[in-house]
């Protein structure tokens, strides 16, 4: 959570820097990362950019696919050995049920610490038939778990591609331009420094 939190901090700040700006080569970096660096003719550090997100979308794919088969083999494993009809399918539902042997010894330590709105309608109890059963099913849980967090890294990594680029085309469309103009009659000298719009 406290990683969403700084993704979050850190896409404001670019929208920010959006705001503050009138270049649309920032929003075009917001939206693909290299895209911006394309509009300012640095073709290759565009290309840099994009590569990254194209190889950050494809492991977000590849992961979200692999997280939707251990959530499906978690729920099968546990229809097969834990004797549940049904499952209440909140992610502390899961911790439990692989945490207790049985739904009754997880009801009698929720009404022991007087927790008694942590225990779950009858209708989604369980037993498992051994205690490996239940070691088994939390490593499936502990996996898909793992999966989600490197998901939520890939989606930071994204915001970050987009600070980095937001950030180069800044420093690119900054980049000064000078000339140095001497007028007709000799009597003045003029040097402009201009910022490429």
């Amino acid at each position: 959570m406290k990683i969403f939190k700084k993704c979050l901090f850190l896409l404001f700040m670019m929208m920010s820097l959006v705001y503050a700006s009138d270049n649309r080569a920032i929003l075009k970096s917001l939206i693909l990362p290299g895209w911006g660096e394309h509009s300012l003719n640095a073709s290759r550090r565009g290309r840099s950019f994009m590569i990254a997100e194209a190889g950050l979308w494809i492991s977000y794919a590849g992961l979200h696919s692999y997280r939707d088969i251990q959530h499906d083999d978690m729920i099968h494993y546990a229809r097969a050995h834990s004797g549940a009809a049904d499952f209440h399918g909140s992610s502390q539902y899961w911790v439990d049920m692989g945490s207790y042997l049985t739904w009754e010894e997880h009801r009698e330590e929720m009404l022991e610490n007087r927790m008694p709105d942590k225990i779950y309608d009858e209708q989604y109890a369980w037993s498992w038939e051994s205690l490996d059963h239940a070691n088994t099913f939390r490593d499936i849980r502990i996996k898909k778990d793992r999966t989600d967090h490197r998901m939520t890294f890939l989606i930071g990594g994204m915001i970050f591609n987009r600070l980095v680029s937001v950030l180069d085309v800044i420093y690119l469309s900054r980049s000064m331009e000078s000339s140095l103009y001497v007028s007709p009659d000799n009597t003045s000298i003029n040097l402009s420094i201009a910022l490429n719009p």
